[in-house]
């Protein structure tokens, strides 16, 4: 994916803002029935909608996570904002990935769910994530603490926690998509007749299209992510939303309902815009 992608829904200009890749152990994304190779390049993709009036970014990239993350800025140059220019950051949940280009926009207010934040903040998550006992990942777990540490804990002068569905400006709805981790939300954007669903990490991988099933590592609550991860698909092919997630590759798609499981094609350029 280039670095900045426009698209429009309706009268407002997006963009979806490449912050590079990371590659992982195939058994951390896929399920091991799923016969996943031994290693897949994940895509990082945040998102930058502009209502005229506000400017919003969702997530905000993995920072030196990776060899090849960290992009975001660069990305954010290419739509002619720099990062003075955002007023708002929607955090979709508290992963490393997500949260580590907080301090980058200065100006922003910093936007999450309420039960995001308390539980990654909580002193009972902290300890259990430096000795490893919520995911069994080892290391990886120490890792995500002091990310929350280090790029959340500062922004609390900036942060609005929310409690239920919010409207944060117009046509912008944040609402609560949980699974993936506690707190998780999930993004409307509205404008016109047109409306795009950006989901986070509710779906990490497209054969979750055809598998909604087929749970990740990562996910908290499996049970939960994929009837969340249900709702979200059917909502989008009912309502003919434009459909985007974290790290899913080429931008935006259609998704389309089948008997037990959905049909996802990514859109670009006109066809985005149709």
């Amino acid at each position: 994916m280039k670095g900045a992608e426009r698209f429009h829904i309706g009268d407002y200009d997006c963009w979806t803002l490449a912050d590079g890749e990371l590659t992982y152990p195939g058994s951390l994304v896929l399920p091991p029935k799923s016969g996943p190779p031994a290693e897949l390049s994940v895509p990082y993709t945040a998102m930058l909608v502009d209502t005229g009036s506000t400017r919003i970014l969702i997530d905000t990239g993995a920072g030196a996570l990776g060899p090849n993350t960290g992009k975001l800025p660069e990305s954010l140059a290419l739509t002619g904002f720099s990062p003075e220019d955002v007023h708002t950051v929607i955090l979709s949940h508290a992963h490393p990935d997500h949260i580590a280009g907080v301090q980058q926009f200065p100006n922003a207010a910093v936007v999450m769910m309420r039960k995001e934040f308390e539980f990654w903040m909580s002193a009972e998550t902290q300890a259990r994530l430096e000795d490893g006992e919520i995911y069994g990942l080892g290391p990886l777990e120490a890792l995500m603490a002091a990310s929350v540490r280090d790029h959340v804990a500062p922004a609390r002068d900036r942060l609005r926690l929310l409690d239920r569905p919010t409207e944060i400006a117009a046509g912008i709805l944040v609402f609560p998509a949980p699974g993936h981790t506690p707190g998780h939300a999930a993004v409307l954007v509205s404008s016109g007749r047109q409306q795009l669903l950006y989901v986070g990490d509710a779906l990490v991988h497209p054969a979750q299209f055809e598998h909604p099933e087929w749970v990740c590592a990562f996910d908290l609550s499996p049970a939960e992510t994929v009837c969340t991860r249900k709702q979200l698909l059917e909502r989008a092919a009912a309502d003919r939303c434009l459909f985007a997630g974290y790290h899913l590759p080429g931008g935006p798609g259609a998704v389309e309902a089948r008997q037990a499981s959905f049909r996802w094609e990514p859109a670009v350029g006109a066809q985005m815009n149709a």
